[in-house]
């Protein structure tokens, strides 16, 4: 459904990017094609303390395809071709309204697809797909400042908050010093 396919890019494009919902809701369709480096990214134009960035999409570009595919309809659809990609529809889902999504629509839209966490059906908010993007890229290998940059924290103590507490194997000493035990032998 229409309804059903612009969620699917909503939910796809803040966990793949970990964007805020006020800046989900300013996506236009320039903004989804930046390039940073050579890698495609998403440039935020303004986040939270009217801060600009990239945010480089890496591997998890093919939710470009998804975006395109809600831009197909939204342009099939409701005859928009410009200004921000998220937005409200008329009852009927025929008629697009005239400016963008806000930040509640995000958070009810997000809210009406529960997960399932231990056996228990919960209610997600956009701030956990954010933390989500955080965790599954720490988890993943990436940089904690290069989380920082894409999340667009000031202070890295927020990302780590983020991260949240880890598992005793990701904590564990690694194998970057050596004694001989031998020696001890004597």
């Amino acid at each position: 459904s229409v309804r059903g396919l612009r969620d699917t890019a909503i939910i796809a494009l803040m966990l793949c990017t970990g964007i805020r919902e006020a800046e989900l809701c300013n996506v236009e369709a320039q903004d989804l094609r930046r390039k940073l480096g050579g890698e495609l990214a998403l440039h935020v134009r303004e986040g939270k303390g009217c801060k600009e960035r990239l945010v480089p999409y890496g591997d998890l570009d093919w939710v470009l395809v998804v975006l395109d595919r809600w831009r197909q309809v939204l342009v099939k659809v409701a005859k928009i071709t410009k200004g921000p990609i998220f937005r409200g529809f008329y009852k009927g889902y025929k008629t697009a309204r005239p400016g963008p999504l806000s930040v509640r629509a995000v958070e009810y839209i997000v809210g009406r697809y529960p997960v399932a966490i231990d056996g228990n059906s919960v209610r997600v908010t956009p701030h956990d797909l954010r933390r989500t993007y955080a965790r599954l890229m720490y988890d993943a290998g990436m940089e904690l400042v290069a989380i920082q940059q894409n999340l667009g924290h000031a202070d890295i103590k927020t990302t780590l908050s983020y991260i949240g507490e880890l598992e005793a194997d990701k904590r564990r000493g690694r194998a970057v010093l050596s004694f001989d035990l031998s020696a001890l032998e004597a």
